[in-house]
């Protein structure tokens, strides 16, 4: 790794300062670091992955709020935006001129981030929900009020693996609202 990895994850940083979601830019630099620490030896595709799952929403716009029936299409919506991420960073891969063996890992891996299934796909749904609690969850109440956010949590919550959950669990929520609604959540 080393300029080309760089480069590539400038230009990703460029492209999700774009997003319609605030929290966005900061949510996938926290991926990666959740990322490196549940796997500090974490290769390229691992890397760009964590930093571009969400890189959909800041070329196409599309958000959660777009959803005509948010229970009904929610699997639907999440499978459709990782898809979307998946091929707009092999696009920006492939300009780099990125070996096609890691474009195509990292779209697997972005196109898991939702649902993992492998052990580097549930790290990077495991960071995905890890940088969730960490920062996102405040934004998320603000945007979608208090019975979407419990569907949220719990959805984030139930997706992760046991060790990271106890990640989770020793989170300090400076929102007490955040605080309540994650503990009824998960029925703590």
């Amino acid at each position: 790794m080393g300029e080309d990895i760089q480069k590539v994850k400038e230009e990703i940083k460029k492209v999700i300062k774009e997003s319609p979601i605030e929290e966005d830019p900061l949510h996938s630099e926290l991926v990666l670091k959740w990322v490196l620490k549940l796997k500090p030896d974490a290769d390229e595709a691992l890397q760009i992955s964590a930093l571009s799952h969400d890189i959909d929403r800041a070329i196409t716009k599309v958000t959660e709020s777009d959803l005509k029936d948010y229970k009904a299409n929610y699997h639907k919506y999440k499978k459709e935006h990782a898809e979307r991420s998946a091929k707009f960073i092999a696009e920006i891969l492939r300009k780099n001129n990125y070996p096609e063996e890691i474009v195509k890992k990292v779209i697997f891996l972005v196109e898991r981030h939702e649902v993992g299934g492998d052990k580097e796909s549930d790290i990077l749904k495991d960071a995905d929900s890890l940088s969730y609690f960490e920062y996102n969850i405040s934004f998320y109440l603000k945007r979608n009020g208090k019975e979407q956010t419990k569907e949220k949590i719990k959805f984030m919550y139930s997706r992760m693996a046991e060790e990271s959950k106890k990640l989770v669990n020793k989170m300090k929520f400076q929102n007490e609202e955040v605080a309540e609604l994650f503990k009824e959540a998960i029925k703590k």
